[in-house]
Protein backbone atom coordinates (compact mmCIF):
# COMPACT_ATOMS: atom_id res chain seq x y z
CA UNK A 1 0.00 0.00 0.00
CA UNK A 2 3.02 2.39 0.75
CA UNK A 3 4.16 1.99 -2.54
CA UNK A 4 1.09 3.25 -3.98
CA UNK A 5 1.24 6.86 -2.21
CA UNK A 6 1.39 9.49 -5.10
CA UNK A 7 4.29 10.70 -5.92
CA UNK A 8 3.94 14.21 -6.13
CA UNK A 9 3.05 14.65 -2.44
CA UNK A 10 6.39 16.69 -1.87
CA UNK A 11 5.99 18.64 -4.75
CA UNK A 12 2.63 19.99 -3.38
CA UNK A 13 4.13 20.65 0.27
CA UNK A 14 7.14 22.39 -1.53
CA UNK A 15 4.05 25.10 -3.66
CA UNK A 16 2.44 25.27 0.03
CA UNK A 17 5.85 26.77 1.67
CA UNK A 18 6.51 28.63 -1.28
CA UNK A 19 3.05 30.37 -0.81
CA UNK A 20 4.05 30.91 3.10
CA UNK A 21 7.10 32.47 2.25
CA UNK A 22 5.52 35.03 0.24
CA UNK A 23 2.51 36.13 2.55
CA UNK A 24 5.16 36.36 4.92
CA UNK A 25 7.52 39.51 3.35
CA UNK A 26 6.19 43.07 4.31
CA UNK A 27 4.69 45.35 1.96
CA UNK A 28 6.49 49.09 1.99
CA UNK A 29 5.93 52.89 0.64
CA UNK A 30 8.77 54.98 0.43
CA UNK A 31 9.00 58.76 -1.01
CA UNK A 32 10.15 58.61 -4.30
CA UNK A 33 12.19 60.63 -6.80
CA UNK A 34 10.45 63.93 -7.84
CA UNK A 35 9.18 64.51 -4.27
CA UNK A 36 9.31 68.66 -3.58
CA UNK A 37 12.03 69.02 -0.68
CA UNK A 38 11.89 72.80 -1.37
CA UNK A 39 9.30 75.09 -2.42
CA UNK A 40 10.97 78.32 -3.34
CA UNK A 41 8.56 81.68 -4.04
CA UNK A 42 11.79 83.61 -5.42
CA UNK A 43 11.92 87.15 -4.20
CA UNK A 44 9.10 88.67 -3.27
CA UNK A 45 8.95 92.58 -3.24
CA UNK A 46 6.10 93.00 -0.12
CA UNK A 47 5.15 96.27 -1.44
CA UNK A 48 3.61 95.23 -4.73
CA UNK A 49 -0.56 93.98 -4.25
CA UNK A 50 -0.13 91.03 -6.78
CA UNK A 51 0.43 87.85 -4.87
CA UNK A 52 3.37 85.35 -5.33
CA UNK A 53 2.68 82.11 -6.31
CA UNK A 54 4.01 78.73 -6.89
CA UNK A 55 2.08 75.61 -8.55
CA UNK A 56 5.17 72.86 -8.27
CA UNK A 57 4.47 71.27 -5.58
CA UNK A 58 4.44 67.20 -5.67
CA UNK A 59 5.40 64.07 -3.31
CA UNK A 60 6.03 61.20 -5.14
CA UNK A 61 5.04 57.61 -2.78
CA UNK A 62 5.96 54.18 -4.64
CA UNK A 63 4.86 51.28 -2.91
CA UNK A 64 6.21 47.74 -3.16
CA UNK A 65 2.96 45.19 -2.89
CA UNK A 66 3.03 41.12 -2.32
CA UNK A 67 0.85 38.97 -4.60
CA UNK A 68 -1.87 39.09 -2.10
CA UNK A 69 -2.13 42.01 -1.36
CA UNK A 70 -4.46 44.23 -3.40
CA UNK A 71 -4.20 47.94 -2.21
CA UNK A 72 -2.58 51.06 0.00
CA UNK A 73 -4.29 53.60 1.75
CA UNK A 74 -2.53 56.74 1.59
CA UNK A 75 -3.19 59.99 3.56
CA UNK A 76 -1.28 63.26 3.03
CA UNK A 77 -1.20 65.40 6.29
CA UNK A 78 0.49 68.85 6.69
CA UNK A 79 0.71 70.21 10.28
CA UNK A 80 2.21 73.15 11.51
CA UNK A 81 6.03 74.38 10.53
CA UNK A 82 8.68 75.77 12.56
CA UNK A 83 7.48 79.20 12.51
CA UNK A 84 3.08 79.06 12.00
CA UNK A 85 0.82 78.98 14.88
CA UNK A 86 -2.15 78.43 12.78
CA UNK A 87 -2.30 76.77 9.63
CA UNK A 88 -4.80 79.69 8.32
CA UNK A 89 -2.27 81.49 7.53
CA UNK A 90 0.88 80.00 8.17
CA UNK A 91 3.71 82.21 8.32
CA UNK A 92 7.31 82.32 7.28
CA UNK A 93 10.17 83.62 9.80
CA UNK A 94 13.09 85.66 9.47
CA UNK A 95 14.03 85.58 13.56
CA UNK A 96 10.90 87.10 14.99
CA UNK A 97 9.54 88.39 11.41
CA UNK A 98 6.75 87.00 10.11
CA UNK A 99 5.14 87.03 6.46
CA UNK A 100 2.01 85.06 5.87
CA UNK A 101 1.47 82.36 3.19
CA UNK A 102 -0.17 78.92 2.84
CA UNK A 103 -0.10 75.72 0.60
CA UNK A 104 -3.35 74.51 -0.75
CA UNK A 105 -4.29 71.18 -2.09
CA UNK A 106 -5.68 72.46 -5.02
CA UNK A 107 -4.66 74.37 -8.28
CA UNK A 108 -7.56 77.18 -7.47
CA UNK A 109 -6.03 77.42 -4.48
CA UNK A 110 -8.87 77.38 -2.03
CA UNK A 111 -8.45 74.61 0.25
CA UNK A 112 -5.79 74.64 3.22
CA UNK A 113 -3.92 71.77 2.72
CA UNK A 114 -3.87 70.14 6.87
CA UNK A 115 -5.38 66.97 8.03
CA UNK A 116 -5.85 64.47 4.78
CA UNK A 117 -10.01 64.50 4.08
CA UNK A 118 -11.70 61.27 3.41
CA UNK A 119 -11.58 61.88 -0.63
CA UNK A 120 -9.13 62.76 -3.03
CA UNK A 121 -6.68 64.52 -3.19
CA UNK A 122 -5.64 63.90 0.14
CA UNK A 123 -6.67 60.59 0.54
CA UNK A 124 -5.57 58.00 -2.24
CA UNK A 125 -5.80 54.40 -2.79
CA UNK A 126 -3.37 52.73 -4.77
CA UNK A 127 -3.86 48.99 -6.13
CA UNK A 128 -0.82 46.62 -6.59
CA UNK A 129 -0.20 44.57 -9.30
CA UNK A 130 -1.83 41.42 -9.42
CA UNK A 131 1.33 39.20 -9.08
CA UNK A 132 2.38 41.79 -6.43
CA UNK A 133 5.77 44.62 -7.38
CA UNK A 134 5.69 48.71 -7.36
CA UNK A 135 2.93 51.34 -7.78
CA UNK A 136 3.21 55.04 -7.26
CA UNK A 137 0.98 58.00 -7.05
CA UNK A 138 1.57 61.33 -6.63
CA UNK A 139 -0.02 64.11 -4.73
CA UNK A 140 0.66 67.85 -5.77
CA UNK A 141 0.38 70.64 -3.89
CA UNK A 142 0.32 74.72 -4.71
CA UNK A 143 2.08 77.55 -2.27
CA UNK A 144 0.97 81.38 -2.42
CA UNK A 145 2.32 84.51 -0.55
CA UNK A 146 -0.98 87.13 -0.70
CA UNK A 147 0.34 90.80 -1.97
CA UNK A 148 0.51 94.20 0.11
CA UNK A 149 1.83 92.56 3.13
CA UNK A 150 3.65 96.23 3.51
CA UNK A 151 4.50 95.32 7.21
CA UNK A 152 7.17 92.92 6.33
CA UNK A 153 10.57 93.41 7.45
CA UNK A 154 13.87 93.47 6.09
CA UNK A 155 16.78 92.62 8.14
CA UNK A 156 19.93 94.66 8.24
CA UNK A 157 19.08 96.55 5.03
CA UNK A 158 19.26 93.82 3.03
CA UNK A 159 17.23 91.36 0.88
CA UNK A 160 15.83 89.39 3.83
CA UNK A 161 15.20 85.30 3.21
CA UNK A 162 12.46 83.82 4.98
CA UNK A 163 11.63 80.04 5.41
CA UNK A 164 9.84 77.61 7.21
CA UNK A 165 10.49 73.92 7.89
CA UNK A 166 8.26 70.92 8.17
CA UNK A 167 10.86 68.06 9.40
CA UNK A 168 7.98 66.11 11.14
CA UNK A 169 4.39 67.49 10.55
CA UNK A 170 4.13 66.82 6.84
CA UNK A 171 3.45 62.70 7.11
CA UNK A 172 2.09 60.04 4.34
CA UNK A 173 -0.35 57.46 6.88
CA UNK A 174 -0.42 54.17 5.00
CA UNK A 175 -1.91 51.27 5.43
CA UNK A 176 -2.55 48.08 3.38
CA UNK A 177 -5.58 45.88 3.03
CA UNK A 178 -8.13 44.60 0.37
CA UNK A 179 -9.63 47.13 -1.55
CA UNK A 180 -13.41 46.96 -0.66
CA UNK A 181 -11.56 47.05 3.42
CA UNK A 182 -9.65 49.90 3.52
CA UNK A 183 -10.63 52.51 5.91
CA UNK A 184 -10.85 56.31 5.28
CA UNK A 185 -8.02 58.66 6.41
CA UNK A 186 -7.37 59.36 9.39
CA UNK A 187 -6.12 55.92 9.24
CA UNK A 188 -5.85 53.92 12.66
CA UNK A 189 -2.22 52.29 13.14
CA UNK A 190 -0.57 53.60 10.09
CA UNK A 191 2.54 53.04 8.65
CA UNK A 192 4.13 56.71 9.00
CA UNK A 193 6.56 58.23 5.78
CA UNK A 194 7.77 61.97 6.92
CA UNK A 195 7.66 64.82 4.15
CA UNK A 196 10.94 66.62 4.64
CA UNK A 197 9.51 69.90 3.45
CA UNK A 198 11.00 73.35 3.65
CA UNK A 199 9.19 76.67 1.82
CA UNK A 200 11.29 80.12 1.51
CA UNK A 201 11.20 83.34 0.34
CA UNK A 202 13.59 86.48 0.19
CA UNK A 203 12.10 89.21 0.88
CA UNK A 204 13.52 92.25 -1.28
CA UNK A 205 14.30 95.71 0.10
CA UNK A 206 12.89 97.81 -2.60
CA UNK A 207 11.19 101.77 -2.61
CA UNK A 208 9.51 104.19 -4.31
CA UNK A 209 8.98 108.05 -5.05
CA UNK A 210 7.03 110.22 -6.10
CA UNK A 211 7.26 114.43 -6.12
CA UNK A 212 5.32 117.20 -7.27
CA UNK A 213 6.06 120.53 -8.83
CA UNK A 214 7.48 123.59 -7.04
CA UNK A 215 6.16 126.40 -8.45
CA UNK A 216 6.95 129.69 -6.68
CA UNK A 217 4.16 132.73 -7.26
CA UNK A 218 4.45 135.66 -10.04
CA UNK A 219 6.33 138.39 -8.57
CA UNK A 220 7.07 141.72 -10.79
CA UNK A 221 10.18 142.78 -8.45
CA UNK A 222 12.25 140.17 -6.71
CA UNK A 223 13.13 143.07 -4.20
CA UNK A 224 12.13 140.36 -1.52
CA UNK A 225 12.19 136.74 -0.80
CA UNK A 226 9.36 134.43 -2.33
CA UNK A 227 8.52 130.70 -1.03
CA UNK A 228 7.07 128.01 -2.06
CA UNK A 229 6.71 124.05 -1.24
CA UNK A 230 6.26 120.58 -2.68
CA UNK A 231 5.96 117.57 -1.45
CA UNK A 232 8.46 114.13 -1.98
CA UNK A 233 6.25 110.92 -1.38
CA UNK A 234 8.61 107.50 -0.53
CA UNK A 235 7.50 104.02 0.21
CA UNK A 236 10.17 102.01 1.14
CA UNK A 237 9.93 98.41 2.62
CA UNK A 238 9.25 98.14 6.51
CA UNK A 239 12.79 98.56 8.85
CA UNK A 240 14.38 99.68 5.55
CA UNK A 241 17.37 102.45 5.50
CA UNK A 242 16.82 105.01 3.32
CA UNK A 243 18.64 108.40 1.54
CA UNK A 244 16.77 110.65 -1.07
CA UNK A 245 19.33 113.69 -2.58
CA UNK A 246 17.85 116.20 -5.15
CA UNK A 247 21.08 117.37 -7.40
CA UNK A 248 21.99 120.59 -8.62
CA UNK A 249 19.60 121.12 -11.20
CA UNK A 250 19.43 121.01 -15.07
CA UNK A 251 20.88 124.88 -15.26
CA UNK A 252 23.30 125.31 -12.80
CA UNK A 253 24.48 121.64 -12.12
CA UNK A 254 25.00 122.95 -8.46
CA UNK A 255 23.47 121.91 -5.19
CA UNK A 256 25.02 125.36 -3.51
CA UNK A 257 23.77 127.51 -6.49
CA UNK A 258 20.92 126.92 -8.24
CA UNK A 259 19.54 128.88 -10.96
CA UNK A 260 16.12 129.12 -12.95
CA UNK A 261 16.58 129.61 -16.76
CA UNK A 262 14.14 132.05 -18.41
CA UNK A 263 12.15 130.05 -21.21
CA UNK A 264 13.81 131.56 -24.04
CA UNK A 265 16.54 133.86 -23.04
CA UNK A 266 19.63 133.13 -21.00
CA UNK A 267 18.24 135.07 -17.73
CA UNK A 268 18.31 132.99 -14.54
CA UNK A 269 17.13 133.31 -11.02
CA UNK A 270 18.99 132.30 -8.39
CA UNK A 271 16.77 129.92 -5.75
CA UNK A 272 17.36 127.06 -3.09
CA UNK A 273 16.10 124.22 -1.55
CA UNK A 274 15.72 123.44 2.25
CA UNK A 275 14.54 120.29 4.36
CA UNK A 276 13.18 122.60 6.75
CA UNK A 277 10.91 125.63 7.01
CA UNK A 278 13.50 127.82 8.82
CA UNK A 279 15.44 127.61 5.36
CA UNK A 280 18.65 126.31 7.32
CA UNK A 281 19.74 122.94 5.47
CA UNK A 282 19.76 122.54 1.85
CA UNK A 283 18.50 119.62 0.54
CA UNK A 284 20.93 118.59 -1.55
CA UNK A 285 23.31 115.19 -2.56
CA UNK A 286 27.14 113.96 -1.88
CA UNK A 287 28.21 117.43 -3.99
CA UNK A 288 26.85 119.76 -1.46
CA UNK A 289 23.95 119.92 1.14
CA UNK A 290 22.58 116.92 2.99
CA UNK A 291 20.39 114.28 1.44
CA UNK A 292 17.08 113.24 3.81
CA UNK A 293 17.20 110.18 5.83
CA UNK A 294 14.84 107.73 6.79
CA UNK A 295 13.91 104.16 7.61
CA UNK A 296 10.77 102.66 5.92
CA UNK A 297 7.74 101.51 7.04
CA UNK A 298 6.13 100.37 4.29
CA UNK A 299 3.56 103.05 3.96
CA UNK A 300 4.02 106.13 2.32
CA UNK A 301 6.25 109.20 3.90
CA UNK A 302 5.71 112.12 2.82
CA UNK A 303 8.90 115.25 3.16
CA UNK A 304 8.29 119.28 2.50
CA UNK A 305 10.90 120.49 -0.03
CA UNK A 306 10.95 124.37 1.12
CA UNK A 307 12.07 126.67 -1.90
CA UNK A 308 13.43 130.26 -1.64
CA UNK A 309 13.83 133.16 -4.33
CA UNK A 310 16.27 135.28 -2.16
CA UNK A 311 16.26 138.94 -3.06
CA UNK A 312 18.22 139.30 -6.05
CA UNK A 313 18.21 141.98 -9.27
CA UNK A 314 15.42 141.30 -11.27
CA UNK A 315 15.79 140.02 -14.75
CA UNK A 316 13.64 140.04 -17.34
CA UNK A 317 9.66 139.02 -17.18
CA UNK A 318 9.17 135.68 -18.20
CA UNK A 319 8.68 131.94 -17.21
CA UNK A 320 11.74 130.42 -15.57
CA UNK A 321 12.25 126.88 -14.94
CA UNK A 322 14.92 124.34 -13.91
CA UNK A 323 14.64 120.51 -13.41
CA UNK A 324 15.74 118.83 -10.14
CA UNK A 325 16.12 115.19 -10.21
CA UNK A 326 15.47 113.32 -6.80
CA UNK A 327 17.11 110.11 -6.49
CA UNK A 328 16.69 107.52 -3.15
CA UNK A 329 18.84 105.71 -2.05
CA UNK A 330 18.44 102.23 0.11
Amino acid sequence: MTARLPRCAPYLLAAVCLGYGAVAKANSCALSAGTTSTMDFGTINPLLSADTMNTGGQIVVTCNFTALSLAARLCFNLGLGSTSTTTNPRTLGAGTNRMNYNLYTDAGMTQVWGTALTTAPTSVTLAGPALGGNASTTFRFYGKVPGNQTQVRTVNNANTTYSETYSTTGTVDVVFGLLSGLANCPLTSPTRLTIPLTVTAVVQKNCTINATDLAFPPKGVLSSATTATSQITVKCTNNNAYSVALDGGSVGNNVLARKMKHATQADTVNYQLYQDAAYATIWGNASGGSPRTGTGTGSNQTYTVYGRVPAQATPRPGDYKDVVTATITF
